[in-house]
């Protein structure tokens, strides 16, 4: 595909505050094997994209170690592949960047060099799986300034305060765009993913320098949506947005359905993809009881796990209960230990005989290496 892939990894790292203190978003983990980061450069890949760049914020350490070279996605190569940008000042622009526009600015030289006729922008707070070559040619077909990709969904007033929405004339074309309004009913959401043509994002990029913008969304979309031709793809796969710890356990809640967890990893647009672990396959003992979870590899499991998400290399002691709830890499839950609704971040460590007792609507959060 000729096109350059641009994730951004920390969007809206403010709104997580729990799961994104000590890692970017993209780094959060997700459906006891994944990263964020996963999704989006699983959909380029997938689109056959060889040249991506993921413009980082802070607390990156954990996302270089994911993606490496970029060899479980195919992305080790001597021309393209994967390139990781920390922060760093550019003339007038120093400290973190605060919008995308801002951190467009900053790796301007990078995408003039780029030989690539068309760009596609995604966050890695929104995921799914899609087929860019379907929304290129779509943007292709409306000669459009830029292609917004959506999906129709329902939304109650707490869940739309971090999301765009768009409306569409009969042509597909934007009419009005809402960046994160308070409001409920049925509604285009966008996945924060968009598709221009190369030399018209370098032009956004130079106006934006003169005028000292910094939001895409803001500044372009919603200041510009009468003067662009900005169109709208339709996504109709699964989708989750992950702007919050309810949203995140809600979403990951929703993977325990075959069918939606099918159509995320095994939609014909293709796998996602991952590092490679190489861990022991799960240990069950002859008391364990799993029902309806995930279980990663490396895990040792010797108690009760009901409607749960494991992660790797956790270990679960004899008589534990966890139902409803969500442990993350390396955890470890005592002797006769009771979870329910609890959300455990990395290398956490519950005492034999506690008792946690979250609610679906407030799960009760656990930080990493925390010891209870």
């Amino acid at each position: 595909m000729n096109a350059l892939g641009i994730i951004f990894s920390d969007m809206q790292d403010w709104s997580m505050t729990e799961l994104a203190s000590h890692r970017s978003v993209a780094a959060i983990p997700f459906g006891g094997r994944y990263r964020l980061i996963d999704f989006p450069l699983s959909n380029m890949v997938n689109s056959g994209m060889n040249k991506i760049c993921i413009i980082t914020k802070s607390n990156y350490r954990s996302l270089m170690e994911h993606v490496g070279s970029g060899k479980d996605w195919d992305l080790s190569r001597k021309k393209g592949g994967i390139l990781i940008f920390p922060p760093y000042a550019v003339g007038e622009n120093h400290g973190l960047f605060k919008g995308r526009l801002d951190a467009l600015k900053r790796v301007l030289d990078y995408i003039s060099s780029s030989k690539e006729k068309y760009v596609v922008l995604s966050d890695c707070d929104m995921i799914c799986n899609i087929d860019y070559n379907k929304v290129i040619s779509y943007h292709e077909s409306k000669n459009s300034d830029i292609t917004a990709i959506y999906t129709k969904a329902t939304l109650e007033k707490n869940s739309s305060i971090h999301k765009i929405l768009y409306e569409f004339d009969e042509e597909g074309r934007a009419d009005d765009i809402l960046v994160y309004p308070i409001t409920q009913g049925s509604h285009n959401v966008g996945l924060n993913s968009w598709v221009m043509n190369k030399d018209f994002l370098e032009s956004i990029i130079y106006d934006a320098i003169a005028r000292n913008y910094k939001d895409f969304s803001c500044d372009v979309l919603a200041a510009k949506v009468h003067s662009l031709r900005i169109f709208g793809y339709e996504y109709n796969g699964f989708y989750a947005h992950i702007d919050s710890l309810q949203s995140y356990y809600d979403n990951s809640m929703e993977l325990l359905n075959i069918e939606k967890q099918q159509s995320l990893f095994y939609a014909k647009t293709g796998p996602i993809y991952t590092k490679t672990k190489d861990s022991a396959p799960t240990k069950y003992s002859k008391d364990a009881n799993v029902k309806n979870s995930l279980i990663a590899s490396g895990c040792i499991i010797e108690g009760t796990v009901e409607n749960s998400i494991v992660f790797r290399g956790v270990k679960v002691g004899k008589n534990a209960v966890i139902k409803n709830s969500i442990i993350m890499p390396h955890g470890t839950i005592g002797e006769n230990a009771q979870l329910n609704s609890i959300v455990t971040d990395t290398y956490a460590y519950v005492n034999n005989d506690r008792v946690l007792l979250g609610y679906s609507n407030c799960p009760f959060f656990i930080k990493n290496h925390s010891i209870v």
